[in-house]
C-alpha cells in the first residue's frame, strides 16, 4: 500500500510536470508566432515577408492562440500588401480620385454594397469581386452624406446636403419618392428593427419617422442638440444620439422622452455613437480638441446604460473617431477616425491591442460590418472602399497561392529558430534550391 502510494504520488508529480513543459512549450511557440509576423511587418522581401508571416499564423494556430491577434493581422495583411500591392483591397468608385466616399450601406444576404459621396452619385458594387458598377442608381448635383438599406432591401435610403430624403425602390428603379420635412441637412439615418420605417436625424434638432413604403413622414421629437449620429437598440425601444456640443441622449420611443445622459464631454465634440447588438452598452467616438479649439486626437469610450456611466476609454486615433460599429454578432467593435486609420477591439478584452488598419488612402468617413461578421467595409477619399477580412484565416488564405517557394533550412535557422524542427510552410510547394 506504501508503494502503491508513492507511485500514485510520482504520477501526480510526473503529470504535472508534464503539463507545465506543454504550456512552457505553447508560450515559446505563440512568442516566435509573434517575432514572425513583427518580422515580417518589417521585411523587404516580399517572399520572405509572406512565408514568415503565414509560419507565424501556423504556430499560433497550432498552440491556440487568440483567434484575433493583432500581431497575426499585421503580419498578414503587410506581407498580402506586398506580394499584391498596397492597393489590393481597394475598390475604386468611379467619380475620381477627388470624390470623397461619405456613406456606405452592406446588404445582409450578398456581397452587395452601395456608396455614395460629394459627387452626388450613388454607386453599387460586390466587395466579394472588389468592383463597383460604372452606372449610377441616382445622382444629385449635391454633396450626399448618409445612405439607409432596407432589411428586405428593396429601398435605399439617402440623406444629403439638403433638407429633403430620397426613397429608391430597387425593385421597380422608379424615380426616387422624395421626403420632405426637416429644415436642415440630414445627417444620418436608421431603419427601426421591426422595418416598419426609418428615422433621421437633421441639423434642425429634429428626429423624424418617414414609412418608407408610402413615403408618409411626421415629427418624432425635437431634442436640444444637432445630433450627428444617431443608432437604435435592437430591440426597437430606445434611440441613443451623440451631438458636436459632446452630449449624448436617449430618447424611448415609446413615449418619446428624450434624456441626457452624458453631458460632460464639450469642448469636445461625439461623432459617433452605436448600440451593442445584445449588451445593454453603447460605444461612443470622440473629437478631442486642445486649448487653442484645434482638433488633435480621437478617443471610442463604453456607456454602460445599466450602471449609467462610462466604463471604458479606447485610445489610439491622431483625429476624430468618424464612425463606430459593432459586428452583428457582437465579438468586435471597430472605430474609423479622420487620421486614415481604423482600429478593431475584441468586445470583452478591449484592454489588448486593437487590431490596425491604416494604409487607406485618405479619410474614413463611414464603415460597415458584412452580415456574418467575417468583412469590414470602409468608405474613404479617394473614391475608394477598402475591404478588409475581420478573421485572420481569411487573410492567411490568401498568402501561399502568391508565393513561388518555401524557406531554405538555412532562412529557417535565422528566421524561426535553430532548435525549432524545419518544416514545410506551404505544403502545396517545394523547397527551391539556391
Amino acid at each position: 500500500d506504501v508503494a502503491q502510494k508513492a507511485t500514485e504520488g510520482f504520477k501526480t508529480q510526473y503529470d504535472r510536470a508534464e503539463k507545465a513543459l506543454e504550456d512552457a512549450n505553447r508560450l515559446l511557440y505563440l512568442s516566435v508566432a509573434q517575432s514572425l509576423e513583427a518580422k515580417a511587418e518589417t521585411m523587404d522581401d516580399k517572399e520572405l515577408a509572406g512565408l514568415l508571416s503565414m509560419q507565424g499564423y501556423l504556430f499560433h494556430t497550432k498552440y491556440d492562440g487568440k483567434k484575433y491577434d493583432p500581431y497575426v493581422f499585421r503580419g498578414l495583411y503587410s506581407a498580402l500588401t506586398k506580394l499584391s500591392g498596397l492597393n489590393y483591397n481597394a475598390i475604386k468608385v468611379p467619380g475620381g480620385l477627388k470624390n470623397k466616399m461619405f456613406a456606405l450601406a452592406v446588404s445582409g444576404t450578398s456581397s452587395t454594397f452601395y456608396t455614395t459621396g460629394n459627387d452626388g452619385f450613388i454607386i453599387k458594387g460586390d466587395y466579394a469581386k472588389l468592383s463597383s458598377e460604372s452606372e449610377s442608381i441616382g445622382s444629385n448635383p449635391f454633396p450626399n452624406r448618409v445612405l439607409a438599406l432596407s432589411k428586405d432591401e428593396e429601398y435605399l435610403i439617402n440623406g444629403s446636403d439638403s433638407s429633403f430624403i430620397q426613397i429608391y425602390n430597387l425593385t421597380t428603379k422608379a424615380k426616387p419618392v422624395i421626403v420632405t420635412g426637416h429644415k436642415g441637412f440630414v445627417n444620418d439615418i436608421k431603419f427601426l428593427p421591426d422595418q416598419t420605417g426609418f428615422i433621421s436625424a437633421s441639423s434642425d434638432k429634429t428626429l423624424r419617422l418617414t414609412n418608407h413604403k408610402t413615403g408618409q413622414s411626421k415629427l418624432l421629437v425635437s431634442v436640444p442638440y444637432n445630433l450627428k449620429s444617431i443608432d437604435i437598440s435592437a430591440d426597437g425601444k430606445l434611440l441613443v444620439g451623440a451631438s458636436l456640443t459632446g452630449d449624448l441622449i436617449l430618447v424611448d420611443l415609446s413615449n418619446k422622452n428624450a434624456v441626457t445622459v452624458l453631458a460632460h464631454e464639450s469642448p469636445n465634440r461625439i461623432l459617433s455613437v452605436a448600440f451593442h447588438p445584445t449588451k445593454p452598452l453603447i460605444a461612443y467616438g470622440t473629437e478631442l480638441l486642445n486649448e487653442k479649439g484645434i482638433p488633435f486626437k480621437g478617443t471610442v469610450k463604453l456607456y454602460d446604460l445599466v450602471f449609467q456611466k462610462q466604463v471604458k476609454e479606447l485610445g489610439g486615433h491622431k483625429a476624430g473617431v468618424s464612425d463606430i460599429k459593432f459586428s452583428p454578432d457582437g465579438l468586435l467593435l471597430a472605430s474609423a477616425g479622420l487620421d486614415k486609420r481604423m482600429h478593431m477591439w475584441v468586445v470583452d478584452h478591449e484592454e489588448d491591442l486593437p487590431i490596425l488598419m491604416d494604409n487607406n488612402n485618405g479619410q474614413v468617413w463611414d464603415m460597415a460590418f458584412s452580415a456574418g461578421s467575417d468583412f469590414l467595409l470602409t468608405s474613404c477619399n479617394n473614391g475608394e472602399i477598402r475591404v478588409w477580412p475581420t478573421n485572420p484565416s481569411m487573410l492567411a488564405e490568401q498568402v501561399c497561392p502568391k508565393l513561388p517557394r518555401n524557406m531554405t533550412e538555412e532562412e529557417w535557422k535565422i528566421y524561426v529558430a535553430n532548435g525549432i524542427s524545419y518544416e514545410n510552410t506551404c505544403a502545396s510547394l517545394l523547397i527551391k534550391d539556391f
